[in-house]
């Protein structure tokens, strides 16, 4: 089959919370010994710079967490509870020190038989295949030898907009994921405090059976207190910065 270019880096050149919504019905693609792996992202999380204390920014740059302050559209893969790899994507705006999109789960569509054996799970269905950071990473054959690599430049590891949406007079599509979105607060942020635990930074396509998890019922924050709260902890991370 014909490789499905890669999206431009334009089009990550955005706050992770832009970026992390549009990701929602592109292809993650991966080519391993020669055959193209592909999944239709359905589900991320959006990871702010430093001052956002559920971020890995918020240490600041290390050796590991370098790709997330270099340009955007590159790769930023890191174990998962030392256990297991995760896949982000690196995105920020200009004026912004850093940030990421944790790819959470993705629906298999290509080389389903091949993430079958990956995941070593002969038996479970596609949708759960790579429902979950961890399982997308073992699906789809991403390991830390990934991270900093620049997606923008196709094969070995890119995405690509929606087959549906792919409009070559476009270089940054927007398209309609085939339903609505749904989001809600991050998983397992509760070491970052509030207003980090509650703001609604993880996005889903409803209704999707490789989901990582349901999203809970939404409960109303007022706009106005959550972006205060968020202006107040950036201005005082700025001011404990050395």
């Amino acid at each position: 089959m014909t490789l499905p270019p890669p999206l431009p880096r334009l089009f990550y050149a955005r706050s992770p919370v832009d970026l992390a919504p549009a990701l929602i019905g592109t292809l993650l693609c991966h080519t391993v010994d020669g055959e193209l792996l592909a999944a239709v992202i359905v589900e991320t999380e959006a990871y702010l710079g430093p001052a956002d204390r559920a971020s890995h920014a918020r240490a600041g740059r290390t050796r590991r967490t370098a790709p997330m302050f270099g340009p955007p559209g590159h790769a930023y893969v890191y174990r998962l509870y030392g256990m297991h790899w995760a896949f982000n994507v690196v995105a920020h705006s200009e004026g912004e020190e850093a940030g990421a999109v944790l790819v959470r789960a993705a629906l298999p569509i290509v080389g389903t038989e091949a993430q079958r054996r990956r995941r070593g799970r002969p038996h479970d269905r596609t949708e759960r295949l790579a429902a979950g950071p961890a399982r997308l990473c073992q699906a789809l054959g991403i390991v830390g030898e990934e991270s900093g690599r620049d997606l923008t430049l196709g094969p070995p590891l890119w995405i690509a907009a929606p087959l549906a949406a792919a409009d070559p007079d476009d270089p940054t599509p927007e398209h309609d994921p085939g339903g609505h979105l749904v989001r809600g607060p991050r998983v397992n942020v509760t070491y970052a405090g509030e207003p980090w635990t509650v703001l609604p930074y993880r996005f889903g396509l409803a209704g999707s059976a490789a989901l990582s998890r349901p999203f809970p019922v939404p409960t109303p924050v007022p706009a106005e207190r959550t972006a205060a709260r968020v202006d107040g902890a950036r201005r005082g991370a700025v001011q404990r910065a050395p």
